[in-house]
C-alpha cells in the first residue's frame, strides 16, 4: 500500500502530528521527528516543542541552584521574590504552550518568541512560516 505523501510515517495528518508534538513537549516532538514528517512546518513545531521543554528545564535547574545559594546566605526575601517570578514564568509558558498546541492542531505553526529562533537552527526553512 502506498502512503499518502501528506502524512507522517505514522499515518497521521500533518495537523494531528504537529498538535501531538506540541502537546507532549520534548517527548512528543522527538517521536514526531523520528517519524520523519514530510512537512517542514510539522518538523518546526516538533523542534520548537523540544526546545521549549529543554529551555524550561534549564531555567528551572538554574533557579534551583540560585535559590539554594541564596538560602545558604539566609536571603529569604530574595528567595520569595524569585519563587513568585518563577510562578509567573510558568504561567506565561503554560499560556504560550496552549496557544501553540491549539494552533498546531488547526494546521498552523505558531512561532513562540525567542524559542522559534533556536528552532530555526535545526529547521532553517521555518523562517518563512
Amino acid at each position: 500500500m502506498v502512503q499518502d505523501p501528506n502524512q507522517s510515517s505514522f499515518g497521521l495528518a500533518p495537523n494531528v502530528a504537529a498538535g501531538l508534538a506540541s502537546l507532549f513537549g520534548w517527548l512528543g516532538g522527538l517521536v514526531i521527528l523520528l517519524g520523519k514528517p514530510p512537512q517542514q512546518w510539522v518538523r518546526f513545531v516538533a523542534v520548537q516543542a523540544i526546545v521549549l521543554s529543554v529551555v524550561l528545564a534549564i531555567v528551572g535547574i538554574a533557579l534551583q541552584i540560585i535559590n539554594a545559594f541564596l538560602l545558604a546566605l539566609h536571603l529569604w526575601p530574595v528567595v520569595a521574590i524569585i519563587g513568585i517570578l518563577w510562578l509567573v514564568v510558568l504561567l506565561a509558558v503554560f499560556v504560550v504552550w496552549i496557544i501553540a498546541t491549539v494552533q498546531a492542531f488547526q494546521g498552523k505553526a505558531y512561532r513562540i518568541p525567542f524559542i522559534a529562533q533556536f528552532a530555526d537552527r535545526w529547521v532553517p526553512a521555518s523562517a518563512s512560516l
